[in-house]
């Protein structure tokens, strides 16, 4: 299950943000689809009445997320952190990476997006379990699985040299810390929304 490489921060350069978050026909995603995606989830955690004032953006490349989460959430901080030195160093951002990051709290608002696919499968086990302590609320998550990457996904905008796993792996390992909201979010099992 998964390959066997081991990604390291150097592998994310700017080339590999060139392509994947600069180049208008290469991009995963843009300014705008971000907006679209961060509203739906401010949205839905409005709805589900939890509040927000902590949130990190763990993995959080070019800092898509900080603006339209900073309009949804005006009062929050947010805390960007990436793995990639090259993006810290450009950005401002804190260089670290979701298997052991730690903080002195949890947060009510976790995103990870494309992040668990980058590691090996140790890793991104290790890194889920992460994931439970650092969230106190809400989880946003997105990994690229075999089926995405099979029938979903654009191959000339996703990266597919990655470790594609089943949804189901993903899935049972969450459920230790988490409950599955839709959308790609997952509540933690202290939250007390319905």
């Amino acid at each position: 299950m998964g390959r066997s490489k081991t990604f390291r921060a150097s592998d994310f350069d700017a080339a590999y943000y060139d392509r994947f978050y600069r180049d208008p026909t290469t991009r995963v995603a843009d300014p705008r689809s971000v907006s679209r995606l961060v509203g739906f989830v401010a949205g839905y955690l409005k709805h589900l009445q939890i509040p927000v004032t902590r949130i990190l953006d763990i993995g959080c490349g070019l800092g898509l997320w900080q603006r339209p989460l900073a309009k949804a959430f005006p009062k929050a901080t947010w805390l960007g952190v990436e793995f990639s030195g090259h993006i810290c160093a450009a950005h401002g951002f804190q260089q670290g990476s979701v298997v052991d990051f730690e903080a002195d709290e949890p947060f009510d608002l976790v995103s990870c997006q494309g992040v668990l696919l980058y590691l090996n499968t140790r890793d991104a086990r290790r890194a889920i379990q992460n994931l439970g302590r650092l969230t106190q609320g809400a989880l946003y998550l997105e990994a690229l699985t075999e089926r995405d990457w099979q029938e979903n996904v654009s191959k000339e905008t996703t990266d597919g040299a990655t470790h594609l796993r089943p949804g189901s792996w993903y899935r049972k390992i969450l459920d230790k810390h988490f409950r599955n909201a839709g959308g790609g979010v997952f509540l933690h099992r202290d939250c007390d929304a319905v």
